[in-house]
């Protein structure tokens, strides 16, 4: 009859049973070391009575003593099958921990390959230490925590009297009263005036140096942007954030064809954003038309530009959808394009990081960066040949 072990166990039959025996091994060693604790303290107690010693002391310990040794056959136990059950985690110590542990990796690179892209691309920023509530509003003490200073050691000793023998204190000591001076005084409103003569200069050649001193050494815009961002989400990553980002389109796009208001409001839309849409939705509501919401393909994102706009970090990006060019009206007839009119729709798509404000299960406020399309530019539109 066929083995129920379980699918992450090693394939090779002779592994498994020198895995099993290990165990065994180490159990029968674990139930030794048990027995021979118990016999080592009821050994004490009858010597402690026969001693006068405090029996509840030596209970303890006896105690103490039991509980190391089941311990350390569990350790023991623990390292034959790969198992450290203290930790609940696979130890890659030995042969077979090290196979599960590759086995587990494995099936978890295959779930997230099977997963949405942009699913995956969440789940691995949870993995790598992303958490929301790293972003909600700390309630906790303030009180700041003060420590003596350290003692000096006998190196911080040694150094402080060569010091003060060779009069490198006294030497910087002199050096920090040559700024009070007056001709020190003077040169540094010499430098001043020199700076300042400099940077209002209308010379053309000063102009032009500064040109280049500007371009050599500032910032660019795109360089700029990325800072910002990296330094307000410091696990971003290019790839994943398109890979959600199409993973959010249909939802909004769906969203807005429908005329669905709610719907649109819980995905990330800016509130400008917002505002346009909900327009266009209201106007194709009072006329009583319906546009066909499906979209039938939609084209890898590509990423156009990074740049900022009102100081916030702006990602342009371009993709095309498939939709079927068709508006009704109320009693259903076709008011606009036709039922098997399929376009290629192109799209400009601006995401913006900003501070959204959330509030937590107990009513607590916070913000937290959160990236929120900002415009939605129809670029275009062209029949696809059937």
């Amino acid at each position: 009859r066929r083995s129920s072990a379980p699918s992450d166990a090693p394939s090779d039959a002779t592994g498994k049973t020198s895995t099993r025996s290990d165990a065994r091994g180490f159990d029968d060693l674990r139930a030794r070391a048990t027995t021979y604790a118990a016999e080592a303290a009821a050994e004490m107690r009858a010597r402690a009575k026969a001693s006068g010693i405090d029996v509840d002391a030596v209970d303890d310990a006896a105690r103490e003593a039991g509980e190391a040794a089941r311990k350390a056959g569990r350790r023991a136990a623990a390292a034959a099958t790969g198992d450290a059950r203290a930790g609940g985690k696979k130890s890659w110590t030995t042969p077979s921990g090290f196979a599960a542990m590759a086995i587990d990796a494995v099936k978890e690179e295959y779930r997230l390959a099977m997963m949405d892209p942009g699913d995956a691309a969440a789940e691995r920023r949870k993995a790598a230490g992303y958490d929301e509530a790293m972003f909600e509003p700390y309630d906790g003490t303030t009180a700041v925590a003060t420590t003596a200073a350290p003692k000096p050691s006998a190196f911080g000793k040694l150094w402080g009297g060569v010091k003060s023998k060779l009069g490198i204190a006294s030497a910087f000591d002199k050096l920090e009263g040559l700024k009070k001076t007056a001709p020190y005084a003077k040169g540094a409103e010499l430098a001043e005036d020199m700076r300042e003569r400099w940077e209002t200069s209308d010379s053309p050649v000063v102009h032009r140096i500064q040109d280049f001193q500007d371009n050599l050494f500032s910032e660019t815009e795109q360089g700029e942007a990325y800072r910002m961002i990296r330094q307000r989400d410091p696990m971003f990553n290019i790839n994943d954030f398109i890979a959600e980002v199409r993973r959010d389109i249909p939802k909004v796009l769906g969203a807005y064809l429908k005329g669905d208001v709610e719907a649109l409001k819980q995905t990330n839309i800016s509130s400008e954003m917002l505002e346009r849409l909900s327009g266009q939705m209201n106007l194709w509501k009072h006329e009583g038309q319906h546009v066909d919401p499906r979209i039938l393909d939609l084209s890898e994102v590509e990423l156009m530009e990074v740049r900022l706009m009102e100081n916030e970090p702006l990602v342009v990006l371009t993709f095309s959808c498939q939709q079927i060019n068709c508006v009704r009206d109320k009693s259903g007839a076709v008011v606009e394009g036709a039922e098997d009119d399929i376009q290629s729709v192109h799209y400009l798509w601006a995401m913006q990081l900003v501070d959204k404000e959330y509030t937590t299960k107990d009513g607590r406020k916070y913000t937290k960066p959160t990236w929120a399309l900002r415009e939605l530019v129809l670029r275009g539109m062209m029949a696809v040949a059937a």
